[in-house]
């Protein structure tokens, strides 16, 4: 059997004073949004154009593997001075690696 107040916790601390006689919330009843008026637009509705209506193509070529050589037979990759990151740098600015 335990004594002690009604008041204080068993570990000394100060319960609130209406811990005991809380009373529960009551829940609200549902009631389903039934809208008053029908929603109208006050602007008129202009509709987005597609691609296939306006004749074009917006697809993007990408380059054959032969480009893609020759493009990257312009560069070259080399450390950034000593810090290990490493950069892609032109071929007329080959002499200025390492600097």
């Amino acid at each position: 059997m335990f004594y002690g107040s009604m008041r204080h916790t068993s570990t000394g601390r100060k319960k609130k004073t209406n811990y005991w006689t809380t009373p529960k919330k009551k829940e609200p009843e549902f009631k389903p949004y039934v809208p008053s008026q029908k929603f109208v637009r006050s602007t008129p509705d202009y509709p987005s154009v597609s691609l296939s209506e306006q004749g074009k193509s917006y697809e993007t070529k990408s380059p054959t593997k032969q480009e893609k050589i020759d493009i990257s037979s312009n560069y070259t990759i080399a450390p950034a001075y000593n810090k290990g990151a490493y950069q892609v740098i032109g071929r007329n600015n080959i002499k200025d690696i390492g600097k």
